[in-house]
């Protein structure tokens, strides 16, 4: 019996191989950075085989790209700027990091926020 490639697996697959060779990496460097197989990579970007949450984090690492743009397609550079640096900070420091971020949306977005932080 034939398999069935989901769309969702063909798009995600796509866009990693599209991240990888924009970054001129081979599947081998690749599997390298994620910690897994070129032979699992090239079943991914053919879209037959899925992502785990597990392997989608380690490709968004690798890759230097959010787990969304790999999800759903382009995400705003702005995102991908806040992405950066957000993993620039230690990961023992980013619960504080996110609290305030947390913290400026709900003012920003509240009835009585100011209209500039």
């Amino acid at each position: 019996m034939p398999r069935i490639l989901k769309n969702i697996n063909i798009e995600v697959g796509n866009r990693i191989k599209q991240q990888r060779l924009a970054q001129n990496l081979t599947r081998e460097q690749l599997a390298q950075l994620s910690g897994y197989s070129a032979n699992f990579i090239q079943e991914i970007e053919r879209g037959r085989s899925g992502l785990s949450s597990e392997s989608m984090r380690a490709f968004a690492i690798a890759l230097k790209v959010s787990s969304d743009s790999l999800l759903f397609g382009s995400v705003s550079e702005s995102f991908e700027f806040l992405f950066d640096k957000l993993n620039a900070v230690p990961q023992e420091k980013r619960k504080y990091v996110i609290k305030v971020i947390e913290a400026a949306i709900d003012c920003a977005v509240s009835q009585d926020g100011p209209d500039v932080l």
